[in-house]
């Protein structure tokens, strides 16, 4: 037998910007932004769904608990954002210099390995399921290599079916679980390191496998919001409607990330709306045309981009909500990006918005291109946050930005949007009745 810790590491969740951090922990009205960074670590959930049965688990999320440094473990195993990553190498290296085996794993580490194998014994680089078996076996053996990383070509395709050992979060109070379905993301945004790390292809876990995950997430957690931790949810339309058509015997309620292109598909928003959807997470990046070219591959939002107002509209008309993300200070934006910002949320009665600034994570054709053009500013991982200025912004002071973005959410959130914002959820609601009378 042996005993294991797994590590949610403490992180700079609201950043160090004091004015920032500040407004959002005090602000009331700034809960739904708050949910969305409150889940549990599910890459460390699926890990554990690998080991041995006989390999006896405790669960430490920084972010709600302390670890007991009194306990004896026979491995630490931690997983980490960039945000995190400062954290999770102090925690490395003190479970290290006491003779603890180390390993770490996550988007940040995966994208830099060799930076991550001078703090631990072991780096797992990509999804777990592709490097686990030969780590598993040389651990046996006495002989693990420093860095485990796919073998070339190696695409995971959910063939094992894993259930995330939800288990393990029964002794905490999250507001939300995560549920992933699927992997993979075709836009490779410049900000985003996804493409990279899990391809540029969708990969799909059967609706068998989802329905049982989700059966055990409802049994665990019976009231608890469900979020779906894709990068793209509800991609291939026909097989998402008969797994939503399914989840309605669960009686759950969920949110997910998706595309604006839903908007288009009748049946598929009805399918949502009916199985338990309260609201969905768009990317929208900037209400700045120019500013969304070539921030993808294909150009894809760019060309969306003119006809936002009419698609969101008609996801609202199924009582879905709208929670939009944006990206302010790109190289296209001027002082006017931060008060049309906050109108186009406004005029489209989204439901809520997370608002950041330019950051430049590894792995990301952001970092690259900043890099090559010196405008990194020299700060450490912890200001990865998505709020703290790391770069030099084309049109804009650091002040400016950092103002900027802290008068922006007090904007969307002044007493009077909020009122308005209350009356469109209730609108919401009549929406999604006339949804569930439909048969």
């Amino acid at each position: 037998m042996k005993n294991i810790l797994l590590v949610n590491p403490r992180g700079n969740i609201f950043g160090k910007n004091e004015k920032m951090s500040n407004f959002l922990q005090e602000s009331e009205y700034m809960e739904s932004f708050k949910l969305l960074w409150s889940g549990p670590n599910l890459g460390l959930l699926t890990l554990a769904a690998l080991f041995p049965e006989d390999w006896e688990c405790t669960y430490i999320d920084e972010n709600y608990r302390s670890i007991d440094s009194t306990k004896e473990y026979d491995i630490v195993f931690l997983s980490a954002m960039t945000q995190q990553i400062v954290r999770a190498y102090e925690i490395a290296d003190y479970y290290k210099a006491k003779n603890i085996f180390t390993v770490i794993g996550g988007i940040h580490v995966s994208t830099l390995p060799e930076d991550a194998q001078h703090h631990v014994d072991v780096v797992l680089s990509g999804e777990a399921e592709n490097v686990w078996f030969d780590f598993y076996s040389d651990y046996c053996k006495g002989s693990c290599k420093k860095i485990y990383i796919p073998k070339k070509n190696t695409v995971y395709q959910f063939e094992i079916p894993l259930i995330p050992r939800y288990d393990l979060l029964m002794d905490y109070n999250y507001p939300l679980i995560t549920v992933q379905t699927t992997r993979g993301c075709p836009h490779n945004c410049s900000f985003c390191a996804a493409s990279k790390v899990f391809g540029n292809k969708y990969r799909r876990k059967s609706n068998e496998q989802i329905i049982r995950e989700f059966t055990l997430v409802k049994k665990l957690f019976p009231d608890r919001l469900i979020l779906f931790a894709d990068d793209n949810a509800f991609v291939y339309t026909s097989l998402s409607i008969e797994l939503l058509k399914q989840l309605e015997e669960l009686s759950i309620r969920f949110i997910a990330q998706v595309d604006i292109s839903i908007a288009n598909k009748t049946e598929l928003l009805k399918a949502m709306a009916k199985a338990g959807c309260q609201w969905v997470v768009i990317g929208f990046e900037s209400v700045n045309v120019n500013s969304l070219y070539e921030l993808d591959d294909i150009n894809w939002k760019y060309k969306q981009s003119k006809n936002y107002p009419a698609l969101i509209r008609s996801i609202q008309s199924f009582g879905i909500g709208i929670y939009g993300t944006f990206i302010i200070g790109l190289d296209c934006d001027n002082i006017n990006i931060f008060q049309d910002t906050a109108q186009f949320i406004i005029d489209n009665q989204l439901y809520s918005a997370n608002i950041t600034v330019p950051t430049p994570l590894p792995g990301t054709k952001m970092r690259t291109q900043m890099q090559e053009k010196g405008r990194i500013l020299d700060y450490g991982w912890d200001y990865y946050t998505l709020w703290d200025v790391v770069v030099k912004f084309t049109n804009f002071t650091k002040e400016e930005i950092e103002d900027g973005l802290v008068q922006l959410y007090k904007k969307i959130n002044s007493e009077e949007n909020i009122k308005k914002r209350l009356a469109h959820l209730k609108q919401l609601a009549k929406n999604r009745n006339v949804v569930l009378a439909e048969k």
